[in-house]
């Protein structure tokens, strides 16, 4: 619900992401198993047959056809706070706009998308709801992951064909690791605690168990500045505290792996609950108004190498979820009056995939999907006219994959098609649904084909490029609101786009030093955008007939004697347009995309051994640099520049004791001065803001502690 008022990459070098984690292979490091299988081909060796798991993140990085980035969560979530938000900020080409406040509504662009076009799944099985709409990056944990994928430009088949900006894919920790339980504690300002407890061991009949539990919440009352209403006249302006910005969050997860002969089996049940309020815009704070949700979701998968022949993969990806929530707005402080919503969606979706060896160097991918949602809609305030409807989608997809390399390995081509197929059953009696309700049956069907290359030039420099198409249908938030700040538009369009991208990775080694890096552009053009555009207190979705988005993407970095000193530097560039028909808002930028967004981050650590006991402290400063942002698409709202600063500083003692702490927005940056584009207009002094009306958090602290234990395992008998 609050995701949608938000809706209105990178050519990161993965391997510089990778340097600046301390991840950096040595010169030694071996190729992956999908080069290595193809140089056997060309050869005409036989294949290795091996059982193994998934992909590790160094070969997606070094061999994909596009631009993907893998961050390492688990080796160092005792630096992040409370969220997935946290992790992509620091991604090149990546920005998260948020309504302020540890916990509240965050939405992620790719390479200046639109949050709706950016897929997000977890272990495979996609999480936003072509029903409901974003994924509130703000209601996902970073608890019980393992690292998060982030794919741009190239989007694997398996993502589906709606992810025109690109996809994340969480990928949860496994199981199958060494035993150990897992405590870690965190405070930080305006009431911030997280409390983690995580127990990773040994169960019966060889299989792999791990219990996860958590606890986040936040007050969220930051001090902002007011103009009290009136922007032209200064005297009147005042700091106030944010109201209903707090949030209470609960997480439990049970985790099982294990082996089945040449099966790998992994499964888990993930139950998250959230109470948060829902703050409204600075100059009509809310204190009653509450968003209360319950979600439970199971997913399962099984996968087996090397069966019929060598190098043949087989897999099952399966979910289904439960989401329930309830929307209160007991005195309209939000939307045009009383408001007390309850929605019930449920959401199944399957996935069979093969990958088979062709000829020489070559190997297919064929999978498909199939994906139903229901989703009730239950209006309990009666003197309004009914918004109860019951909702029905289902979709299914099939994508076919071909590999190929050639030319000893160097040379790595990847064309693909999916087609996907949706039956959408919106029609509800009369008296029912939202105002004016012309909800119909329909069905629409769409093909996305897409091309990949990855072409090693020389030594360390990699050309990598790719162009598809991509298809995304309207959500039902989009066509039929909310009742609140939405208003919903059922004569929304589909979205087509077309993106391109094309680079040069840079990936040096030396004995001491590593320099890793990138430069790469890219282009998308989107028809039938969709688009939110506010208008006072609520927002409504249009098409833009036609949009524009290109840019430069650039990153560097530097790690010598193997993580003593550390240097991230990217920076991107970002050119969007609006190309519709409305003279108002052709050729203005699209809102909420920054042109320019520098990132820079260094530190320095070391260990020592202290009576034999290793201390490891380690020192970062961190500056994010973003300017001419437009929050409005008739381009009168231009927030200026602004840079926000971090320094953190974190120890690790025998490998079992982590204690970090960071102060985020370092030099309390909370307002900026903008002017209208009009003659005569006086500069006036605003909240630094993603969205207008919902000011940004100023200076804030967080320190946290992170305490390992080992499990003992249970000796296996001897006897018979």
């Amino acid at each position: 619900m609050l995701a949608t008022i938000a809706s209105c990459v990178i050519v990161a070098s993965a391997p510089a992401e990778a340097a600046s984690r301390g991840s950096v292979p040595t010169p030694s490091e071996g190729r992956s198993r999908a080069t290595r299988d193809a140089n056997e081909a060309e050869s005409g060796r036989p294949y290795k047959t091996v059982v193994r798991s998934e992909p590790s993140a160094r070969e997606l990085e070094r061999n994909a056809v596009g631009f993907v980035t893998v961050i390492a969560v688990e080796a160092d979530r005792a630096r992040k706070r409370d969220g997935i938000a946290d992790v992509l900020a620091e991604v090149p080409a990546t920005y998260v706009r948020s309504l302020g406040g540890l916990g509240q509504f965050s939405a992620v662009s790719l390479r200046g998308s639109a949050p709706q076009q950016v897929g997000i799944f977890l272990d495979g099985v996609p999480l936003g709801s072509s029903l409901a709409g974003l994924v509130d990056l703000g209601e996902l944990p970073i608890d019980g992951l393992s690292r998060v994928e982030i794919h741009r430009g190239w989007v694997p088949i398996a993502f589906g064909s709606a992810a025109i900006g690109g996809a994340i894919n969480l990928v949860s920790a496994t199981a199958d690791t060494t035993p150990r339980i897992r405590v870690e504690a965190g405070v930080g300002s305006w009431r911030a605690r997280l409390a983690r407890v995580e127990l990773v061991t040994r169960a019966r009949g060889g299989l792999h168990l791990g219990v996860r539990a958590s606890y986040g919440g936040a007050r969220g009352d930051f001090r902002f500045r007011d103009d009290n209403g009136t922007p032209s006249l200064t005297g009147d302006d005042r700091d106030r505290r944010r109201t209903g910005n707090g949030y209470d969050r609960l997480l439990a997860q049970l985790r099982l792996d294990g082996r089945r002969g040449r099966w790998r089996i992994g499964g888990q049940q993930l139950v998250v609950g959230k109470e948060q309020g829902i703050p409204g815009p600075a100059g009509a704070q809310t204190r009653l108004a509450t968003l209360a949700s319950l979600s439970a979701r199971t997913i399962v998968g099984a996968w087996r190498d090397g069966f019929a022949r060598p190098g043949t993969r087989m897999q099952w990806i399966a979910g289904f979820g439960v989401d329930a929530r309830r929307f209160a707005d007991p005195r309209g402080e939000l939307g045009v009056g009383a408001d007390d919503q309850s929605t019930i969606a449920i959401d199944s979706y399957v996935s069979p995939r093969l990958r088979l060896p062709l000829w020489r160097g070559a190997y297919t991918t064929l999978m498909g999907d199939q994906r139903t949602e229901w989703i009730a809609i239950v209006q309990r305030v009666r003197r309004v006219p009914s918004g109860d409807a019951h909702r029905l989608r289902a979709s299914v997809g099939a994508g076919i994959e071909l590999e190929q390399f050639g030319w000893d390995g160097r040379v790595h081509l990847v064309p693909a098609v999916r087609v996907d197929a949706y039956v959408s059953r919106f029609a509800v009696a009369r008296s029912s649904g939202e105002q004016d309700d012309r909800g119909r049956d329909e069905w629409r069907a769409a093909a996305s084909p897409r091309l990949g290359a990855n072409v090693r030039v020389f030594g360390p420099l990699t050309l990598r490029g790719s162009i598809g198409r991509y298809f995304r249908v309207p959500t039902l938030i989009e066509l039929f609101g909310d009742r609140g700040y939405i208003v919903g538009n059922e004569g929304l369009r589909p979205e087509r786009g077309v993106a391109a991208d094309g680079g040069l990775v840079l990936d040096l080694q030396h004995d001491r030093v590593a320099v890793l890096g990138h430069v790469a552009g890219f282009w998308t053009r989107s028809r039938d955008l969709i688009q939110w555009i506010s208008a006072g207190t609520v927002a409504r979705p249009e098409n833009i007939g036609h949009a524009r988005v290109r840019g430069l993407e650039s990153s560097l970095a530097a790690v010598a004697d193997g993580g003593i000193a550390e240097v991230l530097v990217h920076y991107t560039l970002l050119d969007t347009a609006d190309r519709g028909d409305d003279p108002t808002r052709r050729g203005h930028a699209l809102p909420g995309r920054p042109r320019h967004d520098l990132f820079a981050r260094a530190s320095m650590g070391h260990r020592w051994a202290i009576r034999g006991v290793g201390f490891a402290p380690r020192l970062a400063y961190t500056v994010e640099v973003v300017a001419k942002t437009w929050l409005d698409p008739s381009g009168r709202y231009l927030l200026p520049a602004r840079a926000l600063q971090t320094i953190g500083l974190e120890a690790r003692i025998a490998e079992r004791v982590v204690l970090a702490a960071d102060v985020r927005n370092l030099l309390d940056v909370r307002t900026a001065s903008v002017s209208l584009p009009i003659a005569g207009a006086r500069t006036r002094v605003v909240p630094v803001a993603d969205f207008i009306g919902y000011p940004l958090p100023g200076r804030s602290l967080w320190i946290s502690l992170r305490l390992d234990f080992d499990v003992p395992t249970p000796r296996r008998s001897n006897r018979a």
